[in-house]
Formats: C-alpha cells, sequence, structure tokens
C-alpha cells in the first residue's frame, strides 16, 4: 500500500500550503501569532464581515489539583479543522517512516489504547515507580519538532515551516491536535531506551502522555537510574509527584488502582464517594442534595449534575459489574428530578455562523435515485464568498476558457455547468477556505416522496449543526427549491432550536432561515461538496495507481472538507477516520 501523505515530496512553500490546504496570508498569520498581544474581535452588524480573530484563543483550564494553577490550554479559531486534518495525516506519515511507532508501550493519544489498557499492564504487581515528565509539551521546544521530521526525509525548508506552524510561542502547545502525535514521535527514542531498562530488571513499563510507570515483583530500576534516562532525552521529572508504593498500599497508574491481579479498578474512595452522592441524591433529589451543599444557583447544580453524570460512566466503564445498576440508578435519579446531563453554551465566541444548503440528486447504479443535502458552515463567509467570486471572474475574464460561459455567467460557479477545468480551479481554491462541509443522503423512493426526503435530511442533521453554532447568531440559507414548502423547512430548525434551548443545550443565541436562488456565490461551495462527492460516488478503482481517475482525486484532494457523510438508509457516518467507498467499490 502506498503512503497517501508523504510529506517528503514537499520541496518548498507552495508545496506545503497547496498540501495543508491553506492561504498564505492565513499560514503567516499563524507563524506571526504572539501569544503576549492579546486581540479580540469587534462584531458589525453587517451580513457579511471581516472577522479580525487571532489564529488561537487560550484558556486557563484548573489542574487537578488547583494549588498547582492552571492548565494553558491553545484552541485553534478558524484552521481547527486544518490542524485536525495534519493531526491524522502526520500520524499515518510518521507510522510509515519512523520504525516502531508508536511505540507499544505508550498509551496516551492513540486510537484504540487508553488509561485502562496502560494501567492493565502493572496490575498484581508488588512494586510501583510512577514519575511525570515536568511540563511535558511546553517542554518540547520547536528546534526539536524540526529536528525529528528531518529525520523522516522532509526537506529542511518544509520541517521548518511545519515545526512553526504546529509550535505556538516556541514549544508544542496543549490543546491543538498535531501535538499529542508528534509529542509521541519525539519521545519514540525515550520509550525505547525505558523499556529496554524494564527489560533488564525485568520489570513492566508504560507512557501515557507525561506519565511513566515502572512496576514489578522484583527490583526495579532506582528514581536516579530512570531520572537520568529521561533527563538524556531533554526531559526533566516532576520531582513532587513521583510515587513510590508497593502491593497494600494505594497503587495507581493513570488513576486506577492495579492491587487487584485480575484487573485496574476505579479507586475505592472514589467508587465510595459516588455511591454517597448518589444515596442522597435518590433519597432527597438534585436540588435538596446540593441546596443542603449550599449550591443554590441553578447553573452550579446543572455544573454538578454533569459532573456526576461524568463520573458514572467512568465508573461504568471501568467496573463492567457495576455498569448496569450503576446506569439504571442514575437515570432513575435524573427522571425523579427532571435534570438530564447539559452543556450549556460557553459564549466564548461571537462570531455568527452563515450555513448555506443545497441539494442533489444521485444516479445510483442499483437503478435508484439518491437525494443528498449539503451544508457548508463558516464564520468567515466574507472570505469564501470573495473567493468565489474571485474564480468566477478569471473564468468569464478568460477568453480561451473551455465550458460554457453563458451558463456560467447565467447561474453562476454551478458544478453542473463548470468545464473540468473549473471545477478543479475552484476545488483547489475550496481547499484553502475556511469551512466545513457535511452532506447527508438518503434513497429517494419517488418523486412523490421528495419533500419527506428532504425532510428526513434535514432533521437529520440540523439539530448538531445548531450545536456547533455557539455563536450570537447564526444564518441558514437554503436553495430555493419548488419541491420542497418552506414553511416545512423553517419549522424543522425552529422545532430543533427549540428542543435545544429547553433542553439548556448547546445552541445559538439567535437564527434566521432564508432562500436564495442561483447565482449565489456563497451556494457555490455546498453545490461543488455535491457534485465532486457525487462523481467520487460513481467512479471506478483505479486499475493502475499511477495513472488515478481523475474524479477520485479531485474528492481525495478535498475530503478533509467533510466533516461528515451521512448515510440515512442506514445510519452509516463516515469521516476521515471512517472513509466512504464509491459504489463500485462497495458492490
Amino acid at each position: 500500500m502506498s503512503l497517501r501523505n508523504d510529506f517528503t515530496r514537499l520541496q518548498n512553500e507552495s508545496h506545503l500550503l497547496t498540501a495543508l490546504g491553506i492561504g498564505e496570508e492565513a499560514f503567516r498569520e499563524i507563524l506571526a501569532f504572539d501569544p503576549s498581544a492579546k486581540k479580540y474581535p469587534e462584531i458589525s452588524d453587517s451580513w457579511f464581515q471581516v472577522c479580525d480573530l487571532p489564529p488561537f484563543i487560550c484558556h486557563e483550564i484548573p489542574k487537578k489539583n488547583r494549588r498547582r494553577g492552571f492548565r494553558t490550554v491553545w484552541e485553534p479559531t478558524s484552521q481547527k479543522n486544518i490542524y485536525k486534518s495534519l493531526a491524522r495525516r502526520l500520524n499515518e506519515f510518521l507510522g510509515h517512516k519512523l520504525n516502531g511507532f508508536p511505540h507499544p508501550r505508550t498509551f496516551g493519544y492513540i486510537g484504540g489504547r487508553n488509561i485502562r489498557e496502560n494501567a492493565a499492564g502493572h496490575c498484581g504487581h508488588r512494586h510501583l515507580v510512577s514519575v511525570d515528565i515536568l511540563d511535558f509539551f511546553p517542554s518540547i521546544r520547536t528546534t526539536r519538532v524540526r529536528k525529528c521530521l528531518e529525520t523522516t526525509g522532509i526537506v529542511p525548508t518544509v520541517a521548518d515551516l511545519l515545526s512553526r506552524f504546529v509550535t505556538i510561542d516556541d514549544s508544542l502547545a496543549l490543546g491543538l491536535p498535531t501535538s499529542p502525535t508528534l509529542a509521541n514521535a519525539i519521545c519514540l527514542p525515550l520509550d525505547i531506551d525505558l523499556a529496554e531498562l524494564a527489560r533488564q530488571y525485568p520489570a513492566t513499563y508504560s507512557r501515557y502522555a507525561d506519565d511513566i510507570s515502572f512496576s514489578g515483583d522484583g527490583e526495579l530500576p532506582s528514581l536516579a537510574t530512570i531520572k537520568d534516562a529521561i533527563q538524556s532525552h531533554g526531559f526533566e521529572i516532576a520531582e513532587p509527584k513521583t510515587r513510590i508504593s508497593k502491593l497494600g498500599q494505594s497503587h495507581y497508574v493513570t488513576g486506577l488502582s492495579v492491587t487487584d491481579k485480575d484487573q485496574p479498578h476505579v479507586p475505592r474512595q472514589k467508587k465510595r464517594r459516588l455511591r454517597q452522592e448518589l444515596y442522597y441524591t435518590k433519597k432527597f433529589g438534585i436540588d435538596e442534595h446540593f441546596h443542603h451543599l449550599g449550591i443554590n444557583d441553578p447553573r452550579m447544580i446543572q455544573v454538578e449534575v454533569n459532573r456526576l453524570d461524568g463520573l458514572v460512566k467512568f465508573t461504568a466503564f471501568h467496573e463492567p459489574r457495576l455498569a448496569s445498576s450503576l446506569k439504571t440508578l442514575w437515570v432513575k435519579i435524573l427522571q425523579d428530578s427532571g435534570y438530564s446531563p447539559s452543556f450549556e453554551p460557553k459564549n466564548q465566541n461571537q462570531i455568527p455562523f452563515y450555513i448555506f444548503i443545497d441539494e442533489a440528486e444521485y444516479a445510483h447504479p442499483d437503478n435508484k435515485c439518491i437525494l443528498a443535502l449539503a451544508m457548508s458552515a463558516s464564520q468567515h463567509q466574507d472570505l469564501i464568498h470573495q473567493a468565489t467570486e474571485d474564480v468566477l471572474k478569471d473564468a468569464l475574464a478568460d477568453m480561451y476558457a473551455a465550458g460554457n460561459r453563458d451558463a456560467i455567467a447565467k447561474r453562476g460557479l454551478h458544478f453542473v455547468d463548470a468545464h473540468p477545468d473549473l471545477r478543479k480551479a475552484f476545488i483547489e481554491r475550496m481547499r484553502c477556505l475556511p469551512f466545513e462541509g457535511y452532506v447527508a443522503m438518503a434513497t429517494l423512493p419517488s418523486p412523490a416522496e421528495y419533500q419527506s426526503t428532504y425532510i428526513r435530511l434535514l432533521n437529520a442533521m440540523i439539530k448538531r449543526r445548531l450545536m456547533a453554532a455557539e455563536s450570537q447568531f447564526v444564518y441558514l440559507v437554503f436553495e430555493k427549491n419548488s419541491k420542497v414548502n418552506q414553511t416545512m423547512v423553517r419549522d424543522v430548525v425552529k422545532a430543533a432550536y427549540a428542543t435545544l434551548k429547553a433542553e439548556n443545550n448547546r445552541h445559538p443565541k439567535g437564527y434566521a432561515v432564508e432562500f436564495s436562488g442561483k447565482p449565489n456565490p456563497n451556494l457555490s461551495v455546498p453545490d461543488f461538496l455535491l457534485g465532486t462527492l457525487g462523481q467520487f460516488l460513481l467512479s471506478r478503482p483505479d486499475v493502475d495507481e499511477s495513472c488515478p481517475n481523475r474524479n477520485r482525486k479531485l474528492f481525495e484532494s478535498l475530503r478533509d472538507k467533510y466533516r461528515l457523510i451521512l448515510d440515512a438508509d442506514t445510519w452509516t457516518e463516515y469521516s476521515r477516520r471512517r472513509e466512504i467507498a464509491s459504489w463500485h467499490q462497495v458492490t
């Protein structure tokens, strides 16, 4: 199998920007980002506005032990999906280029591995030594990231730019999706050495992010030896968090007790506290219980309900024998008290959302019709509008451009009317635009059921899109469609919004629904999402990888923009992690 995301093929900045799918201006802004220079956006009432958001927003999260202060977490703003996509692609790339990556004894931030698996290897051992790496992410500097990338064969210029793109203030930043993968890659030599050190005793070694554990029934490596090994790889240990224990004492690895030789357990004290809280909330009700504790603010009571819900789920996962009784009791408590877990809007970002919705019909190879609905969501619609206009003007101004100029001039940038050259040009621009794409599709049984199928697809998508739009306002613009009643569309949006609000769940502060016909530059993005996906679904597998199908390549270049593709017939969700296949491949 060939390496799809081979970063060694990139030779310069232009190649890197194309691979990332980001514009030069946005890329430069990220490289020049100064955490000490705080910028706040000014909100206007205009339909499309220039959003002066910084590339990252900083969150100060209290540490578990509040005496140790706060943990700085960075959240990307407009380029969040670029970082998510890059994290997945780097993971694949590093897996091919670094022998043994990810290390088998590393459990943090790796798909299919978790704290339970990390603790399981230490169960029942008589002796345990646990140390934490001091300032794990911040201690990994940009220079170190660059050197790691260069060892994979990435050219120095690209490695330098990429290392600066994935770091903030000269270090890996907690919160960026790329940081865990790069940290695990940089720690691979450390893992190899510490695993070898454990083998010599013999002992069991594991690492979960910055949490390192050694256990065994005999002698273990001394703290001095472990410390020297860690320091030799450019890290320091957090001395106050070092723990040495033996069987009979508190034996914990990543928060789980490993005293039992068969399996990890939730610490006894945590289970006792949970049982006590559930007893009192059942006996007196949630409101009365928290009022007795001095918590009277409804918002703080909801926070406590969310905390209890998380603790029930955590305990049920790690204690299967308690799962049924715990969940049953908790559901009964919630029902009797009229509460439910809820995560209300944080209102951290006041920039309005714009969601444009278009639809298309596909002819399935099995002689059935598929109706598809696409949404493009963005808080930077002004940039999308301008980019679409630019591509359209360039196409109309080119006297030698192929295709039907009259159709493009009349209907705008429309996939069906666009020549393959124009499709490719706009898709290349779309890769660098700040939006997320969502598609839902289902079999259209007959023309008479068009409206009901359309409404079913809208219902399948709208609630989650409103939940994601935690902003001051969300504008939803649907393409006019004579086959669908506009009042029914408005009612679907209204009902979804009302449900979220009643649940005190995440929702926008307000919304507006409008309908627009073509030409409309803002409908070009969902239109092209549908057209590109449709061409891919009908494409046949490549016979020769050296001559890939054009339609398949166009879809692959845009795949990261499809945050979700939903088959509403089977309720199967496709994403970058669960890739959709063409219909010819499936059959």
